[in-house]
């Protein structure tokens, strides 16, 4: 690339994504993200790219192929150090002030929250936090978020000027795929963090059957037919176990006294946040479904080829609750 390829190359403006990783590979959020990025861009008329710290950056532009993204940094990528979202705020903000992006985009999860408010305070940018979209007006970029619940939208706007720092509620987005739009370039930026103040002492994976329903991010509902086979349900539920799901009830599960309240899906129990929700002998009621506006995935199984939920299901298989759900712990485990 020659200088005067380069000097037009940067004049052209991008915008940023943080990409969460766990070892070599993105965080769920990457490739939403990605294509939340690319829609802003394209509204900004500039490059969209993907930042993440540390990683093996070739590995990372083939999990993000086809998400539009045109360049990668991959930041220290030798760093030996234990990264902390100090560390992650860090190498961030001394990216940004080199290469000077006019946009930052984090999804709203635990890191990405943490990352962006700490990465605004050191540019002393504004952060709009857990917007749902954008939009251009004038030079100006206006980002909407929810508010009330869901039930209304308030628009905001940056006074300042670039970088703009944002965070992305995790369930508006949706990674579209774009066939011939792999990344182009992924460049290696070294960029040196003082050490940490603090340090993550110890993680662990907390066991299914502690999580409550609305924490889960797979859960298994059953509903009316369990009734009658009340007998039944502590296979049910160790069959949802056995693959790591949360297992809940419809009202009138619940209403029988059969399991206790807290295990209740539906508009007076338990809103789900779930990846994937599969429904079981659950007919559909707007009761129940008005809980389920959360969920990423809906899998609906129903004795009855007729039953309204299967309409609304990802994925609708019509078959006997008792014989598909201890089917389940059949399958083959895999540790990760």
């Amino acid at each position: 690339m020659t200088a005067e390829t380069e000097s037009a190359d940067s004049a052209k403006g991008e915008a940023w994504a943080f990409l969460e990783t766990s070892g070599a590979r993105l965080h769920k959020t990457a490739a939403g993200l990605a294509t939340e990025t690319v829609k802003v861009a394209r509204l900004l008329g500039q490059r969209p790219c993907g930042v993440a710290v540390g990683g093996e950056g070739e590995s990372f532009a083939a999990q993000l192929k086809n998400f539009g993204l045109e360049r990668l940094y991959i930041l220290d990528p030798h760093a030996a150090a234990q990264w902390t979202p100090e560390t992650y705020a860090q190498a961030m903000a001394g990216a940004v002030s080199t290469r000077k992006p006019t946009l930052l985009l984090f999804a709203a999860t635990p890191l990405g929250s943490d990352v962006a408010a700490r990465v605004a305070a050191r540019l002393g940018s504004g952060l709009i936090s857990e917007c749902v979209d954008f939009v251009r007006e004038g030079d100006g970029l206006y980002a909407r978020k929810a508010v009330y619940g869901g039930e209304a939208h308030m628009t905001l706007r940056w006074l300042g000027p670039p970088p703009w720092v944002a965070t992305v509620d995790p369930d508006a987005l949706e990674a579209i795929e774009e066939s011939g739009r792999a990344v182009a370039q992924v460049i290696e930026d070294y960029v040196a963090v003082a050490p940490p103040r603090t340090e993550l002492v110890r993680r662990w994976k907390v066991d299914p059957r502690q999580l409550g329903l609305g924490e889960a991010s797979l859960v298994i509902g059953v509903g009316r037919p369990v009734i009658a086979r009340a007998g039944e349900l502590e296979a049910l539920k160790a069959a949802a176990e056995s693959i790591g799901a949360v297992l809940g009830v419809s009202r009138p599960v619940a209403d029988a006294g059969l399991v206790p309240k807290d295990k209740q899906i539906g508009m007076s129990g338990n809103w789900l946040g779930a990846d994937v929700y599969i429904a079981c002998g659950i007919s559909g009621s707007s009761y129940h479904m008005m809980a389920l506006r959360k969920v990423r995935h809906l899998i609906a199984v129903n004795i009855d080829p007729n039953a309204p939920i299967l309409k609304s299901a990802e994925l609708a298989i019509v078959a006997d609750l008792f014989e598909l759900l201890p089917a389940l712990a059949k399958l083959p485990t895999t540790t990760a």
